[in-house]
């Protein structure tokens, strides 16, 4: 029986649509039960958890978030993504992967493409990219730390600060919170979603 041997995280990477195929170990995430998304989230709430995503993104505690630690912290989470694959792949836990392990990895893939209609994509992953993501609603994620977003995000001075965070935060749950009463609720997310659309649809040049 060959062992194969892997050489890079991106090597592990390109395996991880088949070990991801394989049913979550519970109903809580690696940092804790997942919250409702469809529960009601106050303005407070979205403070306190925008201050510890900050915390976890200031990782020399200067209180600024800079390019360096945002490009420190994406190399981290693919390091733990590829260890997490690996571990999926090697059943027998003796440090490699196996021809036979990779084969069984791709069966799973292919029973769980079968099942669910989706795979590893689930019908949730759209709801958790536009929910109450890090802190609000479209909240300031690592979704907008590359190229021009990068630029956006860090602005000219090159860093952001707690309170910038917090405000950028605060600015999109006050733009969702319709009747202004200091909670966001599953309707008023809905109807978010729905007034980002229609602006989507209008900027699409015309069709004929």
């Amino acid at each position: 029986m060959r062992t194969l041997t892997i050489i890079s995280g991106a090597a592990l990477l390109a395996l991880a649509a088949a070990a991801s195929a394989q049913p979550p170990a519970g109903p809580d995430g690696p940092r804790g039960p997942r919250p409702d998304r469809n529960a009601d989230v106050t303005r407070q709430q979205v403070i306190e958890r925008t201050d510890r995503m900050f915390e976890r993104l200031d990782a020399n505690r200067d209180g600024r978030f800079t390019p360096e630690e945002a490009r420190a912290r994406r190399e981290q989470r693919r390091e733990r993504m590829a260890e997490r694959m690996f571990d999926r792949l090697d059943l027998d836990r003796n440090g490699s992967i196996t021809r036979e392990e990779m084969a069984q990895a791709r069966t799973r893939h292919h029973a769980g493409r079968g099942e669910g209609g989706r795979g590893a994509r689930g019908p949730g992953m759209r709801h958790r990219r536009m929910g109450m993501r890090h802190g609000g609603p479209g909240g300031p994620g690592m979704r907008g730390m590359r190229g021009g977003r990068g630029a956006a995000l860090f602005g000219e001075q090159g860093f952001v600060t707690r309170e910038q965070w917090r405000e950028r935060a605060l600015a999109r749950f006050d733009r969702v919170d319709a009747d202004r009463d200091g909670t966001v609720t599953a309707a008023e997310r809905r109807a978010a979603r729905e007034q980002r659309r229609e602006r989507m649809r209008e900027r699409r040049p015309s069709q004929g």
